[in-house]
């Protein structure tokens, strides 16, 4: 029996220790969720707005598309975030620069123009340039969903008379990218 005892009381007891180690895994949990928070990079993509019809192979937009770049510039004047949109970018089509236009001169930004030719290099760009900035893109029906699929992995489709879909990008940069489809 005093065998007994003297094994019960040479056991290390680890409980206590146990504690710490706890609360600092839970420290750093929530340094890891911050960081990832802090770090995320909301990418707003559209689709150019309403064109005239022409035989122009890059018609300017119609009356209709104008007023949706002029609601789509009150929608973001708006809404934006505490910092406000860092940067804009658009394809090198008159319909993309002018659906971004309005926004570009409320906010005071430039607008920086991409060419079709160096398009699949932007998600590069974004990421590395622009880490947790609010970044608003602008595209044809083709340029859009490569795009968005290069920024979060997610698949998306365009109806060529679709203009009024806005895609909101969530790319963080511990966990898996999100992507939001709203109708403006």
């Amino acid at each position: 029996m005093d065998r007994d005892l003297d094994n019960l009381r040479r056991r290390p007891f680890y409980f206590p220790l146990l504690i710490p180690v706890f609360v600092l895994l839970v420290l750093v949990a929530a340094a890891a969720w911050l960081f990832d928070a802090r770090a995320t990079t909301v990418v707003v993509v559209v689709r150019s707005a309403e064109t005239e019809r022409s035989a122009d192979p890059d018609p300017p937009l119609s009356l209709e598309g104008r007023e949706r770049a002029a609601r789509l510039a009150r929608m973001l004047a708006q809404a934006r975030p505490v910092r406000g949109i860092d940067a804009i970018f658009a394809s090198e089509f008159r319909r993309a620069h002018q659906t971004v236009l309005p926004i570009s001169e409320v906010l005071a930004l430039p607008l920086n123009v991409v060419p079709a030719a160096t398009w699949s290099d932007l998600p590069r760009k974004i990421r590395r340039e622009h880490r947790g900035e609010y970044v608003l893109v602008a595209g044809n029906a083709t340029l859009v969903p490569p795009l968005i699929e290069a920024l979060s992995g997610e698949r998306v489709s365009l109806r060529e008379d679709e203009y009024d879909a806005m895609f909101v990008v969530f790319v963080p940069q511990i966990s898996k990218a999100k992507v939001v489809r709203i109708k403006y």
